[in-house]
């Protein structure tokens, strides 16, 4: 059952949603199975969709949590935040830097630690702050995650002729 979302943190469901299909691409291509996902076939085009993610929506989606949600979360929360953010730029890093099985395992662990992170924040993290935020913060958060994250991704876009 899909889980309502509040207005004010839409904008990081909806990336989360798009997320979870490069999770999913990257797994099935990793496993032999790229062309039933519309993943590439081998390393090479699966580390060109991992580093097309990480530039497209990844860099601007954790900058926005642990800016703008993050003023607002206990220091547990920020933590662990932070700290799967790191990991996964790392494990980025490392698929970058290596070659062959190497380059394998760390995708394999970016694409499991992006899922595990996006169910952790969809599933606990952002029902607490639905539950605890006043309303005053949360259109705040609204407001700032709308800027950031749908008016910049609008300007980008290249206009229709």
């Amino acid at each position: 059952m899909p889980i309502k979302r509040s207005r004010e943190l839409k904008p990081l469901s909806s990336e989360h949603h798009q997320a979870l299909l490069v999770a999913f691409q990257l797994k099935q291509g990793l496993a032999g199975h790229g062309e039933s996902a519309g993943a590439p076939k081998d390393l090479p085009g699966l580390l060109a969709l991992a580093r097309k993610f990480e530039s497209t929506l990844f860099s601007t989606h954790t900058r926005a949590e642990e800016e703008v949600l993050g003023r607002l979360l206990p220091p547990a929360d920020m933590k662990r935040l932070k700290s799967e953010h790191g990991e996964m730029l790392q494990l980025l890093t490392t698929a970058r830097q290596t070659h062959g099985n190497d380059m394998r395992k760390a995708l394999t662990a970016f694409a499991a630690l992006l899922e595990r992170h996006i169910r952790w924040e969809e599933r606990e993290l952002f029902p607490r702050c639905e539950a605890d935020m006043d309303e005053s913060d949360l259109a705040t958060v609204g407001h700032e995650l709308e800027k950031r994250l749908v008016l910049s991704r609008n300007e980008a876009k290249p206009a229709k002729p």
